[in-house]
């Protein structure tokens, strides 16, 4: 059913409605109000005729029809109404209707709903059929009551001598509402049918431009976007049809926009150097550009098929069932194949409320190449370099220590290539094991310690700079807390590199606090668990490192103050050869610093390693 069929129905069932209301609203209340018209009429006549009956009938013992028949067909001719004389034991002594023998045949009235009505209450108003005249009537009794010795017997307090029934035919009120009814009618069908004429000329001025504007959305979504809607109007269709077109335009500039976008992100996907995939929740691949086709030799005909079945890499299939089930980012570095493959870095990212992942590869291999030559490098000649110092070092302290002639000069110079000696042979100490823990070639050696067990080595160790800077170390590690499975002789370097470092950038007279805690992680082992780790806090007073030099401060060589740390004597290695330490425990390392508020260094290991 069209919209036009649709309107007409709507403007047919209105008209309809109202007509409907009209009839049955106009019948009741014109009914309504002649009922009233008819009881007041009953009610006066019924009043005066009663006074006539006080006035004129003889007393109760001498009724007879033939006295009391004649004053009530007397009333009905004046009155115009159906009047009737009742005894007070339901004798119909008089009708209008009635007389003679159909009289005396009359039925007993006393039970009579409206003479009841009125013995009780004064009053009784019923509308009933007669038997009698084969008419609808509506019927008004009064009592009529005569006080001797008085001229007004209607208060009810002298003595009931009968009833005064009067009634008047409904036919009068039942005629005007059929007239009514037939005037609504006959107003109702012409109505109807001016409704038909205007629905049609009405709809047809609104449909035409509903059409115009159905057909140009069909056009839209068959793809022709440059449709548009003619305005032949200023009213709300004409208002429509031109944000319609608005529309249209925002529409046509969105999809240059996207297309635009699209060609754009699809030259870089195209031309970058990592490879990128998109799969959806069931693993299958979607997109793949031309470098992800290269890194994991895809076929022709790889959209649609699931990622495992096409390349069979365990290791990625796991890094993208970890980021299913911790619907976040998801991190490894694998290889892809035997030894002779790519090292690369797999990123796995949710995207679309998990409904789709987007995995990036980034071949790593030369820099992983790289690394291992500068680590080789690194480890090759601080070794060749070790010999060499260590006899340069020899010599200086024979110098010093034999006793020959010397200028005093000559003596500050000795002690000067000595204390320049000893740093370059802790410099190189510190290379050759920062570079053995970068290639893995440091065996740890795990047991269970308990880190109040490292108070007494540490403080043998600091003591003495600590009374001669005036700084306090506080060791504040509960009893309670549980050991931890680690390899004891590294993980002292790790206090002994952080205390140390400290002392160095807290002046005189700070505090140096050393705590620790156990807590549930952020980070989840192979099996997707959160992990339970043992947090060890170094937190001193001292001047704070700047907010730009907080990512840098793991990096080997790297100084927040130079000039302190060259006055210090430090090799800018120690923090960056902790990181390795901790990390070879599968743990993390971090800091909070604020400037000129001091820092605090943590260290969170696995309890389960």
């Amino acid at each position: 059913m069209n919209i036009r069929t649709q309107q007409t129905l709507r403007y047919i069932g209105i008209v309809l409605l109202v007509m409907l209301a009209m009839y049955f609203y106009l019948g009741t209340m014109l009914k309504d109000s002649m009922s009233k018209r008819i009881t007041s009429e009953l009610e006066i006549q019924a009043a005066l005729i009663t006074e006539f009956f006080i006035d004129k009938l003889p007393t109760e013992a001498n009724f007879s029809y033939d006295a009391i028949d004649p004053l009530v067909d007397r009333l009905g001719k004046t009155e115009k109404a159906r009047v009737t004389f009742i005894g007070t034991d339901g004798t119909v002594w008089g009708d209008t209707e009635r007389n003679g023998q159909a009289l005396r045949a009359m039925d007993n009235h006393l039970a009579r709903p409206e003479v009841q009505a009125a013995l009780k209450d004064g009053i009784g108003i019923r509308d009933r059929y007669s038997d009698t005249t084969q008419t609808e009537f509506r019927y008004f009794a009064m009592p009529i009551y005569r006080n001797a010795g008085t001229e007004d017997s209607s208060n009810g307090t002298g003595t009931l001598i009968g009833i005064c029934r009067v009634a008047l035919p409904m036919e009068a009120v039942n005629t005007a509402i059929g007239n009514l009814r037939q005037v609504v009618l006959i107003a109702s069908v012409a109505g109807l049918i001016l409704a038909i004429v205007f629905s049609v000329l009405s709809t047809g001025a609104i449909i035409k431009p509903i059409e115009k504007l159905t057909q140009m959305t069909q056009s839209l979504a068959a793809g022709n976007i440059t449709s548009r809607v003619p305005v032949d109007s200023r009213n709300e269709l004409g208002q429509l049809s031109q944000n319609f077109n608005l529309m249209a335009d925002r529409v046509q500039e969105q999809i240059d926009k996207i297309s635009e976008e699209h060609r754009r992100s699809e030259t870089i996907l195209r031309n970058m150097g990592e490879g990128v995939l998109l799969v959806n929740g069931v693993s299958e691949i979607t997109y793949a550009n031309p470098t992800a086709i290269s890194m994991l030799g895809l076929p022709d005909d790889y959209i649609g098929k699931a990622l495992i079945e096409i390349n069979r890499i365990p290791e990625l299939q796991a890094l993208l069932q970890k980021a299913e089930q911790i619907e976040t980012v998801a991190f490894a570095e694998i290889r892809l194949g035997n030894l002779t493959e790519p090292e690369v870095e797999v990123t796995v990212v949710p995207v679309s409320a998990g409904q789709e992942y987007v995995i990036v590869i980034h071949d790593v291999t030369r820099e992983r190449q790289l690394e291992r030559i500068r680590a080789d490098f690194v480890a090759n000649v601080s070794h060749e370099l070790r010999t060499p110092l260590t006899t340069i070092r020899g010599y200086a302290e024979t110098l010093l220590g034999e006793d020959f002639v010397r200028t005093k000069k000559g003596e500050q110079f000795i002690v000067k290539i000595l204390n320049h000696s000893t740093r370059l042979s802790r410099l190189v100490s510190d290379l050759l094991e920062l570079s053995r823990l970068e290639l893995g070639e440091v065996e740890l050696k795990r047991s269970p310690h308990h880190l109040n067990t490292f108070y007494e080595p540490i403080l043998d160790v600091f003591e003495p700079l600590l009374e001669e800077s005036g700084l306090a170390l506080k060791w504040e590690i509960p009893d309670e807390l549980p050991e931890v499975n680690i390899d004891k002789q590294l993980f002292m370097q790790i206090f002994v590199n952080l205390i140390d470092n400290a002392i160095k950038y807290t002046p005189d007279g700070g505090t140096i606090t050393v705590s620790a805690e156990t807590d549930i992680s952020d980070v989840f082992d192979e099996l997707n668990m959160s992990v339970e780790e043992v947090i060890v806090h170094v937190k001193d007073t001292g001047i704070g490192i700047p907010m730009e030099s907080q990512p840098r401060v793991f990096e080997r060589f790297y100084r927040v103050d130079k000039g302190r740390a060259q006055e210090m004597g430090g090799t800018g290695l120690g923090l960056a050869i902790a990181k390795h330490i901790v990390l070879r425990h599968n743990g993390r390392i971090w800091l909070d610093s604020v400037l000129g508020q001091g820092s605090v260094f943590h260290v969170a290991v696995p309890l389960s390693d």
